[in-house]
């Protein structure tokens, strides 16, 4: 594991992060307020703690294969591979026949993908399926037709489709499955399929058995020794997708269950190179059997998207595989943030990271850049979404937005859905919001839980810089002789966004001399707004006068905002609180590169408009002057207050302390970093990133070679695209399923109404 050094880079992934703030209590109190020395780290305990990816809890994420590749119908894993889409569906439902999942086909066509990381020859499609409402079933691999085959209505029948002569390449291969003739009513079903196997011919006699979940989950007693194992028939195989840590182990025993013998493989399996054969080993059942407990490292594997397979590669007939107690697994010392009594988050609005110190220029700056050499640098940090109220919601709800349901310029938070202000104030902490960015003004549902709540509307002649010289004052006020336990104060501020408080003195010195165009200081959130507006493209673009103009106005405005939070860091170092401060400096989104005109209130997903700065200085200048990789998201900052301040996070919540990650407590098997906006996504995860619309057929690059994503490798590394598609469909979903309340509309009053038309959002 790395550690951190002055701007060295080092490269971290980051678990899921999903659940709602519904409760807390406090972690241990806070020290004396009288007490103006700097907190000190919390020593770690001295037994380090295992952190494991249990296989068995996991085998939804995976793959199954037995005798060719199968699907599982009635399962979140078939339901993954339903060509991108994401539930709930409206065409089928999930059930039980006979003791096994089903699905039930309501609609006339249900498209399913199959994936395949080598060739195949010869391949034939079986399926088993219960008769209901419809006559006939077609199915068509790909642009070839598999064949068609009459259904009984009560019949379950396993059908075999003929063979598909050629061979099959590697990558996704789209099944579409048609009932016609259909009978019964519009209420019945038109069929119930079991399971769907690609197989090829082999010399096995036995008759196939599909390895659904629930068949290769199994408490097997050997030797007296009971172990919750995957179980399988040779040949089988069972894959599951990861990035991995680079101290990640291996740790399963091994057994064969039943009489006779078998083989036991353990595998790694990425694109582009042969399997990695981790262990081999032979296998026997019956009165003498015993586990064999195996571990191996995975350090060649790390930061790579790769499957761990546990593979049978041989058995004897009515005996399996038993793979015990299967775990990625790691020792490792947990990491204790220092603590804090004031918390102080500052969201620029619209920033981009690459014109920001230390990623971009430092004239005229001076709080940013002594920000950075006391603390440290989130180089890996990415917005959730492009619709910034959505960022600052993910902030201060540790939620993404599909879960705070937050998601659009027009929606606000939802009153079910609480922020962590309300935590700190039920501790006894004092907490305030100061805003000058009218999309988190109280209409959008961000003024719950905060003593003070002040609104600083841009029509209101009001400098930029305003929102954090109130924050400073009412620091200041709380920090005197009755301090509360705990601060937590937030401040939203113009950052590069117009209007711009500048004088005509002041514009008159900016570039380029003698400028005749367009942007204007205090109207240009305006001005922008209607070009951006216009319905023919070419007629939205900004000439390069303009964009000269308007990065001056953002760089001037910036400074104005910087002298501002210079004084803020006066007023914590005068009170005797600097020490004891956790303060954060971060972007919503960014700007935009052009052509099109900057500031869209939901721009389309673009990488340059998620990479916004990052720059936390934790208590005592802990981890000072350092850069770091870690892959990090809005959420987390959430989780990184209540830890500062000594407040457990809400059971439900999986946020990562942003001192843990910079200080190398990398994921033991990553995170993927998903971006939502609408029906479109971007993940990122493991150097790949898959970006599309759900419901068709995403991209896919390798980040570290393509950075620009210009070519698409999609169907060139089937076992990337497919990790990438199944963390983006758990991701999804799980968020999902964590939104405690519908999307609610913002009822916007005329002074708000106001502020966003000169803002340039209406």
């Amino acid at each position: 594991m790395s550690t951190p050094t002055s701007f060295r880079r080092t490269q971290f992934g980051l678990g899921l992060v999903l659940g709602l703030a519904i409760a807390c209590d406090e972690r241990k109190p806070p020290p004396s307020p009288e007490h103006d020395a700097a907190l000190p780290v919390v020593e770690a305990p001295t037994p380090r703690r295992s952190e494991q990816f249990d296989l068995v809890e996991q085998l939804a994420l995976c793959e199954i294969r037995h005798r060719g590749l199968s699907l599982d119908f009635g399962t979140r894993a078939a339901e993954r591979q339903r060509a991108f889409q994401i539930p709930p569906f409206e065409d089928l439902e999930n059930a039980e026949r006979d003791g096994a999942t089903v699905t039930r086909v309501l609609g006339r066509r249900l498209n399913v993908d199959l994936w395949l990381d080598t060739p195949v020859d010869d391949p034939y499609l079986e399926l088993r399926v219960h008769g209901r409402g419809a006559r006939r079933m077609t199915v068509n691999l790909g642009e070839r037709r598999a064949g068609s085959v009459r259904l009984n209505p009560g019949e379950t029948k396993i059908h075999r489709l003929p063979a598909l002569r050629g061979e099959l390449a590697p990558g996704r291969h789209p099944v579409q499955i048609l009932f016609s003739g259909r009978t019964g009513g519009a209420l019945v079903p038109q069929a119930e399929l079991d399971w769907l196997r690609l197989g090829v011919e082999d010399d096995s006699s036995a008759t196939y058995a599909a390895p659904t979940l629930k068949d290769v989950v199994s408490d097997v007693v050997i030797d007296g020794v009971p172990k919750r194992s995957i179980v399988l028939r040779a040949p089988g195989a069972v894959r599951c997708p990861v990035v991995l840590a680079p101290d990640a182990r291996l740790h399963v025993a091994l057994g064969f269950w039943g009489a006779g013998t078998g083989t036991a493989a353990l595998r790694v399996v990425s694109d582009g190179a042969e399997p990695t054969t981790l262990l081999e080993r032979k296998l026997t059942g019956g009165s003498g059997a015993t586990w064999t407990t195996v571990e191996r490292e995975l350090e060649a594997h790390a930061n790579k998207t790769v499957m761990v397979e546990l593979r049978a590669i041989d058995a004897t007939q009515g005996g399996r595989v038993a793979f015990g107690d299967p775990i990625v697994a790691r020792q490792a010392a947990p990491v204790a943030s220092p603590q804090a009594t004031t918390v102080v988050v500052v969201v620029l609005s619209s920033i981009d990271r690459r014109r920001t110190p230390p990623w971009g220029p430092r004239e005229n700056l001076a709080a940013l850049p002594r920000l950075i050499r006391g603390g440290v640098a989130f180089s890996g940090y990415r917005a959730p979404t492009t619709v910034p109220g959505a960022v600052v919601a993910s902030m201060l709800t540790g939620l993404p937005p599909r879960a705070h349901a937050l998601e659009d310029p027009a929606a606000r938070i939802p009153s079910g859905v609480r922020l962590i202000s309300e935590i700190v104030k039920q501790s006894s902490g004092r907490t305030a919001f100061f805003t000058g960015v009218p999309t988190t003004f109280r209409a959008f549902g961000f003024d719950a839980g905060w003593d003070e709540f002040e609104e600083l509307s841009p029509v209101r002649d009001l400098a930029g810089s305003e929102p954090i010289r109130r924050a400073s004052r009412w620091l200041e006020q709380e920090l005197g002789a009755e301090r509360a336990p705990r601060r937590f104060v937030v401040v939203h501020a113009r950052g590069n966004h117009p209007p711009w408080d500048l004088t005509r003195e002041e514009v008159s010195r900016l570039p380029p001399e003698e400028y005749g165009g367009l942007i204007d200081a205090r109207r240009g959130g305006i001005i922008l707004a209607r070009l951006r507006n216009r319905r023919n493209k070419a007629q939205r673009r900004l000439d390069e006068p303009d964009w000269v103009r308007l990065r001056a106005l953002e760089q001037v405005a910036l400074q104005k905002q910087d002298d501002a939070l210079g004084e803020l860091l006066a007023t914590l170092q005068k009170k005797g609180e600097w020490d004891r401060t956790l303060l954060i400096v971060v972007g919503d989104v960014a700007p935009g590169e052009g052509p099109e005109p900057p500031y869209d209130p939901a721009a389309p997903i673009a990488e340059e408009r998620l990479y916004v700065p990052l720059i936390v200085r934790f208590p005592a200048g802990a981890l000072a002057d350092t850069e770091t990789q870690a892959d990090v998201t809005s959420v987390d900052i959430a989780e990184t207050v209540l830890s500062a301040l000594g407040l457990s996070p809400p059971v439900a919540l999986r946020g990562h302390d942003l001192f843990a990650m910079a200080s190398g407590s990398s994921p033991l098997v990553g995170r993927p970093l998903l971006v939502t906006l609408g029906d479109r996504f971007a993940t990122r995860h493991g150097g790949f990133r898959l970006a599309g619309e759900f419901g068709k057929r995403p991209s896919l690059c390798q980040l570290d070679v393509d950075p620009a994503c210009v070519n698409d490798v999609f169907d060139r590394l089937p076992i990337a695209a497919q990790a990438l598609w199944t963390w983006t469909f758990e991701a999804e979903t799980r968020a999902l399923a964590a939104r405690v309340a519908p999307r609610e509309p913002a009822s916007i009053d005329p002074d708000t109404g106001a502020a966003l038309t000169v803002w340039g959002d209406i």
